[in-house]
């Protein structure tokens, strides 16, 4: 799948990116070395799987994105699909927002697509919304007892959790893009009501995956 180019002028900024909103963290993650990554990296290949998936959604939280985050993942096809041949890797941002980054306070929010930058400038793509997870409970909290034998509604307290799992497909040139850059790489998930959300890869992070998909292919050609 070929992302949707943007006709913008090359001077127009994705809106709403702020590259002071990850200064703070960018030198801790980017003293991260490949192999710390590739420790990280999980790998999952049963003959029953359609594909080797791999994943770096283990790697540690990057803590400044309120309310998400992201990572990069890939697949790598084992048997012929609608999607490729065997052999064929497919590569993919995954993220999850939670709190009101997934919930609007009556529905989940909709993300609609993915801002993002690579070799030939501005570019986006549509976000699969793969999951949406909501959670209540109730916790009784003495008031003084019942009232004509009821529980009023004024001692019961309700705390919900929210939050929904996203995935967009880019291409390998994409991520050798990411990794051929000497600074993170900023992107931006966009719900249909304008809500969005920014996170970071860093080119280690994309490195450290190419060379693993490399790595599982050459173990398949054997």
């Amino acid at each position: 799948m070929k992302p949707y180019r943007l006709i913008l002028a090359t001077t127009v900024l994705l809106a709403g990116v702020s590259t002071s909103a990850f200064a703070s963290r960018e030198e801790r993650l980017m003293k991260m070395s490949e192999a710390e990554i590739q420790e990280k990296t999980t790998v999952v290949n049963q003959p029953w799987d359609p594909a080797i998936m791999i994943g770096q959604n283990k790697l540690p939280l990057k803590g400044s994105v309120d309310g998400g985050r992201a990572w990069l993942d890939a697949a790598i096809l084992t048997k012929p699909s609608p999607l490729g041949k065997t052999g064929d890797a497919l590569f993919y941002v995954g993220g999850g927002a939670w709190g009101e980054k997934a919930y609007t306070g009556s529905e989940f929010r909709d993300y609609a697509h993915m801002k993002y930058m690579d070799s030939t400038g501005p570019a986006f793509i549509n976000v699969n919304q793969t999951n949406k997870n909501g959670e209540c409970s109730e916790t009784i909290m003495p008031h003084g007892g019942t009232v004509d034998g009821f529980l009023p509604r004024a001692t019961i307290e309700q705390d919900c959790a929210h939050s929904v799992e996203l995935l967009s497909p880019i291409l390998r040139s994409t991520v050798e893009y990411i990794a051929s850059l000497d600074h993170p790489w900023e992107f931006q998930f966009v719900a249909t009501d304008e809500t969005t959300f920014t996170d970071i890869i860093t080119p280690n992070e994309a490195k450290a995956l190419l060379d693993r998909v490399d790595e599982e292919k050459a173990k398949m050609a054997k």
